[in-house]
């Protein structure tokens, strides 16, 4: 399958040449650019041979063409020679309002995660509150991979049509209606209801959150930005299932007695599942069968839920304002080259992606280990009860997610140094992440002598590496997938994503399984990547496009387009 790659991947995809010659450059009718053509002087200006003006809905074709009456004028040979370039380069252009296009994104992907994760970390105020089993609290969470799998591949459709902005704003719209849906009652039977449709209407917001990542970055971003842009958009999605951690206790403060409910959402939750299904989903218990409970407590638990429910409703429809009075679908000028290449239909790109076997690979690596990782942390309380407290196991979990926030970031930014290198990055905190896995398995399990270092070391170490790996793989698979868009490429890596969480979740519905095989799962899930890695070609079809432009032609600054004249053709 590896060797299955066309040949036309494995060559540059524009010669030097190519990109140089105005005589070549073709109208992009695509998702993201469709080329500018600025006429410096439209009256004495020659034909342009070959070149097409797009009359697509999204972009127009621009070329910079310089006239012959210009570069007579102009004085010395630096200034015909600067004319020259000008005349064969097409313009790019870098904007500073890509940083706000940048953290708008980021937040609605940070609030999409917050929401999702709004009711583990207040289980056993809401049971209470809600009459809710552990069963119902799993469901609630179950609601974004589920939808996840099932809308998956539609929204990277949508984004390849329609654009960025259809994408990101349609999204928040459904994150925002979910918000609101379960602000109208807190009557136990239809709260519980509108509950369950706000996580299902968040997670259809869930695709564009976490998929379309390298879009923004490929969009707005010049080549040695796209990776820091990716991991500080991921940086910031991860604080959103953080956030709850402190956010929610910290407002919903009313907690019942320990003997009243379970002790967590965690331990029980699967078990039953699979003989309670339909009985679980809306479950309420009666109250009346609940011991060390008070009508004071369970209406102050009501009242402090819903004002969390109202701030997180508030928050998310003033976020969809924001970015449905502004949030472009591009730039006036494209960042580089390859935001200007044409790209294939939707469907027909999806299925090519057959063809590109190490773009497959790429795609198993992450769906495996990140989508076994990311539902191990959800569970890490049950992992660590016979070491540490539940609310210590809490504040461990925190701390890793904050830490790898930021140790990606710093990847990031390296990693858009030394660009060529991602392989050997991913590598080696593959490895490095494994062996804290390993070291943190034989500590829970007594091998190697506990002491907190160590767990904390451990988890927050192997959470960090692997996750500082999730942005170098995004950008190496739009590299690998290249010309298929960025959001075609990742819907499919985020897909796998979710089906490896699936499946890893489908473990806990086996009768008294337990929770032994579940680090040696994660460390199995991660130690069989690392042979596929090292078999992994890294090639970077989009960056040899992107070096063929002069780095000249970059301009940092914010520009003002007028609309240009249209040329006919």
């Amino acid at each position: 399958m590896l060797n299955e790659e066309s040949d036309d991947v494995k060559q540059p995809l524009l010669s030097h040449n190519d990109l140089h010659s105005v005589n070549n450059v073709k109208a992009i009718n695509g998702p993201y650019y469709d080329s500018l053509v600025h006429a410096a002087s439209i009256t004495e200006s020659h034909p342009v041979v070959n070149d097409k003006i797009s009359n697509g809905p999204y972009y127009e074709s621009i070329v910079r063409k310089t006239s012959e009456s210009e570069i007579r004028a102009s004085p010395g040979p630096a200034s015909n020679t600067e004319s020259e370039e000008t005349k064969s380069q097409p313009t790019f252009a870098v904007y500073k309002r890509r940083w706000y296009i940048l953290i708008a994104y980021s937040l609605y992907a940070c609030f999409q995660s917050a929401v999702w994760n709004t009711w583990g970390p207040i289980d056993l105020s809401s049971e209470e509150a809600f009459g809710w089993s552990d069963e119902t609290i799993a469901w609630l969470s179950n609601w974004g991979p589920v939808v996840y799998v099932a809308l998956g591949l539609f929204y990277p459709w949508l984004l390849h049509v329609k654009g960025l902005r259809w994408a990101v704003v349609s999204s928040m719209f459904f994150v925002a209606l979910g918000t609101a849906v379960r602000c109208f009652t807190s009557e136990p039977t239809m709260a519980t209801i509108l509950i369950h449709l706000g996580q299902f209407f968040n997670g259809v917001g869930g695709p564009v959150s976490t998929g379309s990542i390298p879009a923004i970055s490929a969009a707005w971003f010049p080549p040695k930005e796209r990776v820091t842009a990716t991991a500080l958009s991921t940086c910031i999605n991860t604080l959103g299932v953080a956030i709850p951690f402190v956010l929610g206790p910290a407002i919903v403060t009313a907690i019942p007695p320990k003997n009243s409910t379970s002790n967590s959402s965690s331990v029980s939750i699967f078990p039953g599942l699979h003989h309670h299904f339909r009985q679980n989903l809306f479950h309420v218990i009666d109250k009346s069968k609940q011991d060390n409970t008070t009508a004071h407590r369970i209406q102050q638990e009501r009242d402090e839920i819903m004002l969390y429910l109202y701030y997180q409703c508030g928050a998310c429809v003033l976020l969809f304002l924001v970015l449905l009075i502004y949030f472009p679908e591009k730039p006036p000028r494209p960042p580089c080259a390859s935001a200007v290449t044409s790209r294939e239909d939707y469907w027909h790109s999806l299925w090519s992606l057959r063809k590109k076997g190490h773009f497959l690979l790429l795609s198993l690596i992450y769906g495996i280990s990140l989508g076994v990782l990311n539902n191990w942390s959800s569970v890490l309380t049950v992992n660590l009860t016979p070491a540490v407290s539940e609310s210590e196991a809490g504040w461990i979990g925190f701390y890793a997610t904050i830490v790898a926030c930021v140790f990606t970031v710093v990847v990031g930014v390296c990693a858009d140094y030394f660009t060529r290198l991602m392989k050997v990055f991913i590598l080696i905190m593959f490895i490095l992440g494994t062996g804290c896995f390993v070291v943190f398995a034989l500590v829970l399990y007594n091998i190697i002598p506990t002491s907190d270092a160590i767990l904390y070391g451990t988890i927050i170490g192997g959470n960090s590496l692997l996750n500082a790996a999730v942005p170098i793989m995004f950008e190496l698979g739009c590299e690998l997938a290249y010309p298929i868009s960025e959001g075609a490429a990742n819907g499919v890596m985020t897909l796998l994503n979710n089906l490896g969480g699936l499946i890893f979740l489908l473990i806990f519905f086996i009768p008294n399984v337990g929770t032994l095989w579940m680090n040696w799962t994660l460390i199995g899930s991660t130690a069989i990547c690392i042979p596929m890695i090292m078999v992994l070609k890294s090639r970077f079809n989009r960056l040899e496009v992107d070096e063929g432009v002069e780095p000249k032609v970059y301009v940092d600054q914010e520009v003002d387009v007028n609309p240009s004249p249209r040329i006919q053709v």
